[in-house]
C-alpha cells in the first residue's frame, strides 16, 4: 500500500487538505501533509525548495516506500521535480483541482492576464498574500464552512 503525500498549493497552507488527511486515516490509510509555506522564501528557483520542503516531510518513512503524490492547484506544476527529485517509488499523481504540467517546456504559474491581478496584491517581498486573503471578506465567507476554518486556509 502507497503512503498518501497530500501536497497544498503554494498559495494556501497545509490546513487545506486537513479534512481529506484525516478521511484517509480514519479509512486505515497512511498519510502526509508536507508544509510548503516557506517555498516563497528567498530567491527563485523556487522548486527545490518544493522538493526539499516534500522529502523533509517524509523523512519518517522508509526510502523503499511507494507514494501517491495528491498535488491541488497550482502544486501540480512541481509533480515533475517531485517525480525525479525525490528519488522514491512513486506509485502515481493525482492531480485534485490542479494545474497539469506542459509535456515540454515551461509551465506558467498564472496566466499572463492574471499577472496585474496578483501584482496588485503583491505585500513586502513582491508576494502576494496568501489565497484566501485576494478576496473581500464577505466574498471569502461563503467559501468555508466557518470562521475558523478560513482562518486556518
Amino acid at each position: 500500500m502507497a503512503v498518501f503525500v497530500l501536497v497544498h498549493s503554494p498559495s494556501v497552507g497545509p490546513a487545506t487538505w486537513q479534512p481529506v488527511a484525516q478521511c484517509l486515516t480514519e479509512a486505515g490509510e497512511r498519510v502526509i501533509v508536507p508544509s510548503l509555506l516557506a517555498v516563497g522564501d528567498g530567491p527563485p528557483p523556487y522548486w527545490a525548495r518544493v522538493v526539499a520542503d516534500v522529502a523533509d516531510g517524509l523523512s519518517g518513512l522508509d526510502q523503499a516506500e511507494r507514494l501517491m503524490l495528491v498535488v491541488h492547484s497550482n502544486a501540480g506544476v512541481f509533480v515533475p521535480v517531485l517525480v525525479s527529485g525525490l528519488g522514491r517509488p512513486i506509485t502515481g499523481c493525482i492531480f485534485a483541482d490542479a494545474t497539469v504540467p506542459a509535456l515540454d517546456g515551461s509551465t506558467p504559474m498564472a496566466p499572463a492576464d492574471f499577472l496585474p491581478f496578483l501584482r496588485g496584491l503583491a505585500g513586502p517581498g513582491g508576494r502576494p498574500a496568501r489565497w484566501p486573503a485576494w478576496w473581500d471578506e464577505a466574498d471569502a465567507a461563503s467559501m468555508y464552512p466557518d470562521a475558523e476554518t478560513r482562518t486556518a486556509m
